[in-house]
């Protein structure tokens, strides 16, 4: 029958990709995006309205170059055409459209370039939906439009997602994630303005604290041809109420990924490290530009990278990972981590003994190379070398585990880490669970119930990082609160 064209349903393809997964903040920072790319010196954003009322809009505004009719029609297309230069800030020709819908469900469009005509375009979800067809609307401006001499003006309208539905909330957290998304374009005098306040830029290495250490700061080449710059820096220890306040926590600690000047991963820990209260200090920003998109994968929402180059993680590796061991053993030391007083060798020798049966984290499984034979078997004159088996076996190793006891203040009343097939548990005399109901306790029957437990939170920790973090944090902030 040939080649037929055979288009996707509209309705429903604009329906799956309203679920990217872009919350409402990495959405307008993605339509900052492109007033950036469109060389804005100022953008301004508001948000309006109410979620009762149902007629809450964002506004986003640039004095950038503006479109043209070609320019806008292209910007509004589903995967635009436009060729991006590898200094932009985009890089799918989805930014506008695919941020806009995961927000609301009709864009408008203003546009002017210095000596063009002012433009309208936009769609309507709905519309869409009733037409199953993918049809925007593009003409001149009516009268009483907006006359700046150019920029562009992008309005988000029937708003039925946010991640906040309270305009001054949105819009302080939103300040905050754009200072320091885009805090080297602040640093070079860009201005965004969010609802009437200007976003100041925001250093996660917090270089300018008098108390931070840099600890590294170089560049290496990749592939003999591609520049990458490393800063790695020991953050201040300035004690509990100190540290809280700065935001020097596990949860912070990492790399931070900067593309073309915009950070777009933060506290990255490349499987170096788990995200224990002992490399809270330790942060490092890795710095690229676009021409390196083919060895760092980052999906639509610039949420998540993709590191499709080895040579990039072991350099990584070597250079950083003796500073991540260092800043760990200051932070044992401040902590005063020891085996402490109470006896945990019952659950010791119990999960040692019962090791085979306990599920183990990936990294705690042995992998071995499959068997070669290493010659051939006569078989008469039909001698033959036999086929190699091409399976990988997996043993589970001898699991230990050790319990500690260290002074971590607010980090939770447990830390774990993975030393090859040790698992180390460290209790936080500071915290008031351990203060009010483990520390006075002495029946060994009680401290091995309570290793036990923290045992399988720790493992579950292990498997499935990601999880296991938002459960020991809720876990954290109730004893807290029960027993603070």
């Amino acid at each position: 029958m040939g080649v037929i064209e055979n288009p996707p349903s509209a309705r429903r393809l604009m329906s799956s990709l309203r679920n990217l997964g872009y919350d409402s903040y990495r959405a307008v920072m993605d339509l900052i995006d492109n007033c950036l790319d469109a060389d804005a010196s100022e953008v301004v954003l508001d948000i309006t309205g109410s979620r009762d009322k149902g007629d809450m809009v964002i506004t986003v505004s640039d004095n950038g170059r503006g479109m043209d009719e070609a320019t806008l029609k292209e910007a509004l297309r589903l995967g635009s055409e436009t060729e991006h230069d590898p200094t932009d800030l985009g890089a799918f020709g989805l930014g506008l459209v695919t941020a806009s819908i995961s927000q609301a469900r009709r864009v408008e469009v203003l546009t002017r370039t210095a000596n063009g005509p002012i433009l309208a375009g936009g769609f309507d979800l709905d519309a869409i939906s009733e037409s199953n067809r993918f049809d925007i609307w593009l003409r001149p401006a009516e009268d009483g439009a907006d006359r700046r001499p150019q920029g562009t003006v992008i309005r988000l309208l029937r708003i039925d997602s946010l991640s906040n539905w309270d305009p001054t909330t949105f819009a302080n957290t939103l300040r905050k994630r754009v200072g320091q998304t885009y805090r080297k374009f602040l640093r070079a005098g860009v201005r965004i303005r969010i609802k009437g306040k200007l976003a100041e830029p925001i250093d996660p290495l917090m270089q300018n604290h008098s108390e931070t250490e840099v600890v590294l700061d170089d560049t290496f080449v990749l592939d003999n041809d591609h520049i990458i710059a490393i800063k790695a820096v020991e953050l201040p220890d300035l004690g509990l109420a100190g540290n809280t306040d700065l935001g020097i926590t596990p949860r912070n600690a990492g790399f931070y990924v900067v593309r073309n000047n915009r950070e777009i991963i933060a506290a990255e820990s490349f499987d170096l490290f788990t995200k224990h209260a002992e490399v809270a200090h330790f942060r490092a920003e890795i710095s690229f530009d676009g021409s390196l998109d083919g060895y760092f994968k980052v999906d639509v929402t610039k949420s998540r990278i993709d590191v499709a180059n080895q040579a990039f993680i072991d350099k990584v590796k070597e250079v950083c990972q003796t500073l991540v061991k260092q800043s760990a053993l200051r932070k044992r030391r401040r902590a005063n981590v020891s085996r402490g007083g109470l006896d945990h060798r019952i659950a010791e020798d119990m999960i040692s003994r019962k090791s085979k049966l306990i599920p183990k984290p990936p990294a705690l499984l042995e992998k071995r190379e499959p068997r070669r034979n290493q010659g051939t078997h006569s078989q008469g004159d039909g001698a033959r070398e036999r086929e190699p088996r091409h399976q990988e076996f997996k043993t589970p190793t001898g699991l230990k585990v050790v319990f500690e006891e260290g002074e971590y203040g607010d980090a939770g009343y447990y830390q774990v880490k993975q030393d090859r097939s040790t698992v180390i548990i460290t209790y936080n005399r500071e915290h008031p669970f351990w203060r009010e109901l483990v520390a006075h306790s002495d029946d060994p029957k009680v401290i091995a119930l309570l290793d036990y437990i923290t045992f399988g939170l720790c493992m579950t920790h292990l498997m499935m990082p990601e999880s296991a973090e938002a459960v020991k944090q809720q876990l954290n902030a109730t004893l807290w609160a029960l027993l603070a």
